[in-house]
């Protein structure tokens, strides 16, 4: 009798696993342009941007030419749904978003990762990343 208890917990379990272990954005992700405040930047030839996501973490690097990356941000974030939320922890650079949360609505098609939300200092950005198969 005991054992028939167990059965639901197991499958429980399984399937509290299975969708915690199939995270959409974990990965690397190479900067592809984007939108700021309605204006167009695109990809800059002189250097690429990335972000790895992994577990609740993120680093982002900056990479010129042969050049080892450059850690430039890292943090945490969480995703619920549609919404990615990123607490950068560290900045190479002076930055007014060091431990303010942002909050993006995020789509993945394919290997493209749109982000769209509104940054702290009120701009507004949707930008486009690439997966990067290592």
């Amino acid at each position: 009798m005991k054992n028939i208890y167990k059965v639901p917990f197991i499958l429980l379990y399984i399937i509290l696993t299975s969708s915690c272990s199939k995270n959409p954005i974990i990965g690397t992700w190479q900067y592809d342009g984007g939108l700021y405040n309605g204006r167009e930047q695109k990809v800059s030839p002189d250097f690429q941007m990335q972000r790895t996501y992994s577990g609740n973490t993120f680093e982002a690097f900056l990479i010129e030419g042969s050049a080892k990356p450059e850690l430039y941000s890292s943090g945490i974030y969480v995703i619920k749904s549609d919404t990615l939320m990123i607490t950068s922890k560290f900045s190479s650079r002076p930055s007014q978003n060091t431990d303010q949360l942002i909050i993006y609505n995020y789509v993945i098609d394919q290997n493209r990762l749109t982000i769209k939300g509104v940054l702290p200092n009120g701009m507004i950005v949707e930008e486009y990343w690439k997966k990067v198969q290592l």
